[in-house]
């Protein structure tokens, strides 16, 4: 019985396609005396992507305007409880 001696340099190359190269992290304030934050969320930005890509250029040029994307940054709550039955109208 042998044993694969396969190395790393030998290996099929490492798809690392699903990581992303940047985030965008969402926060809010604690409940803590010591005016500490807690992470929210976050939004995964890939450079495969093109727009994703876009932003992320944008933003290493200039970490600052995050103030930019936060003064036109819309969000909306929606339950996914699949109570939704608007649909299409295919009538």
């Amino acid at each position: 019985m042998g044993f694969s001696t396969t190395t790393r340099n030998n290996a099929a190359p490492v798809n690392d396609s699903w990581k992303a190269q940047a985030f965008l992290n969402f926060y809010l304030p604690s409940k803590d005396a010591k005016g500490g934050r807690r992470k929210l969320g976050a939004i995964p930005l890939k450079e495969s992507k093109p727009i994703e890509k876009q932003l992320m250029d944008w933003l290493k040029e200039d970490p600052s305007r995050v103030e930019i994307i936060l003064s036109k940054l819309e969000i909306e709550y929606h339950v996914a409880d699949g109570s939704n039955t608007t649909g299409f109208d295919l009538d």
